[in-house]
């Protein structure tokens, strides 16, 4: 007799639902299930009601793999988290962010470290329990059950702050990870990843459940269990810069700053500009500043101020302005600012290199060409040199050494001349 499609999924979903709580029995035999409420609060400890929480929603799509639902970032109040568990596509991630901007840049601290582990069935649970769980380094702290899968997460005792150790939060994330891999099927991800919390509907139509298997740890001790040393990093400054260290020196010419100048006069800066046009003045001046000297390069300001006048283009813009904004960008901390940054804060159009227009494979292909025209001209005249020494009866030895290439090279490239005088 023909079934529905409901009717054939019915039993597959219930041999999900049997396997997910046949997992839940396991761990219930061996660890204490923890109430979603606690590992919330346990995860957020200083997240207070009215605090919001980043929270992950995926995006959903039926089954011909058309989107029903976006995904999206949203920022919910800890009071209202409650209200959508019966979500399954709601993920939080472990994490603190600067302003609560949810990317990877603005990660402001990690609560804790996870391994997602996909298609863990209750005898592949039981196994690992059994005879593997003694070969890990490090036993998580926290067992979630998600579904078809299963969470390790190893949580910490307090929050670790990515700065100044961004390279050794990543590099631990990733370490506990490759230690799983090894034994598991495991979805790798970074630190800012979200995971379906406690609490939360499942894609199998259960509630993911939690389960402690010892305490917290710390940062240091984890990182001392999977034996990774803190990156050094030299300096203090951006970019490896010692502090009172200045690496690039101001090396510009004389013509370029009086280059900058010419435009200036020729177009004085328009309002939206001109704060901009004397910042960037003061950069060129700086960048120029050993072979223009700083009186000259201030007597410039007037210049271009009356050029504005001329024009009615300095109302609403003063003088005394423009000498802050040049003093601004006098500066080593902008001595490494780019052509392309000037012509931003200049309004002038970027070329982005010096190929008068051609395309790179263009500019590329006549380069090599040109090369290959000098190292013929190069070749033709150090044949002559060497045609002229071996009329004066000099032997290959002695002239390798006087024109200063190999014997290889001088039987490679002229041994042609040899044969000749024969």
């Amino acid at each position: 007799m023909y079934r529905s499609f409901a009717e054939q999924y019915e039993p597959q979903k219930n041999n999900l639902e049997q396997e997910f709580e046949a997992k839940n029995n396991i761990l219930r035999s061996r660890f204490l299930e923890v109430a979603p409420v606690d590992y919330l609060s346990m995860i957020f400890p200083d997240k207070g009601y009215k605090d919001e929480l980043i929270v992950v929603f995926g995006t959903v799509k039926d089954k011909s793999g058309n989107i029903i639902e976006r995904g999206t970032v949203k920022r919910i109040a800890l009071e209202y988290i409650w209200d959508i568990t019966w979500r399954s596509n709601a993920y939080i991630p472990y994490c603190d962010f600067i302003k609560n901007y949810y990317h990877s840049k603005t990660l402001k601290s990690v609560k804790a470290f996870v391994v997602d582990c996909d298609g863990i069935t209750s005898t592949r649970l039981k196994k690992i329990l059994k005879y593997l769980w003694s070969s890990l380094p490090a036993e998580p702290t926290h067992i979630i059950n998600s579904g078809q899968g299963v969470h390790f997460v190893y949580v910490l005792s307090e929050p670790v702050d990515v700065k100044g150790l961004r390279w050794s939060v990543n590099k631990l994330n990733e370490t506990i990870q490759d230690t799983f891999s090894g034994l598991l099927n495991v979805d790798k991800h970074p630190v800012v990843h979200p995971y379906r919390f406690p609490g939360f509907l499942t894609k199998i139509n259960t509630v993911a459940t939690a389960f402690k298997v010892r305490e917290s740890y710390t940062f240091e001790e984890l990182m001392r269990i999977f034996k990774l040393e803190p990156k050094k990093v030299k300096g203090t400054g951006k970019k490896g810069k010692q502090k009172g260290e200045l690496l690039v020196l101001p090396n510009g010419r004389r013509a370029f700053f009086e280059w900058v100048l010419r435009k200036l006069f020729m177009n004085p800066p328009i309002p939206g500009r001109r704060h901009n046009s004397f910042f960037a003045l003061g950069i060129v001046a700086y960048k120029c500043r050993r072979e223009v000297p700083y009186e000259e390069a201030l007597e410039t300001i007037p210049m271009v101020y009356e050029d504005m006048m001329d024009r009615n283009l300095h109302i609403g813009f003063t003088i005394e302005e423009a000498y802050s904004a040049f003093h601004k960008g006098y500066s080593p901390k902008y001595v490494r600012a780019s052509w392309k940054y000037l012509c931003g804060l200049l309004g002038w159009e970027y070329r982005p290199n010096k190929r008068n227009g051609r395309s790179r494979e263009e500019h590329l292909r006549i380069a090599r060409k040109m090369k290959e025209i000098r190292c013929k001209a190069r070749w033709e005249e150090l044949e002559e040199h060497i045609r002229r020494l071996i009329g004066q009866g000099y032997s290959k030895t002695e002239i390798a050494e006087l024109v200063g290439i190999s014997r290889r090279t001088l039987y490679y490239r002229f041994s042609h001349l040899w044969k000749r005088d024969s």
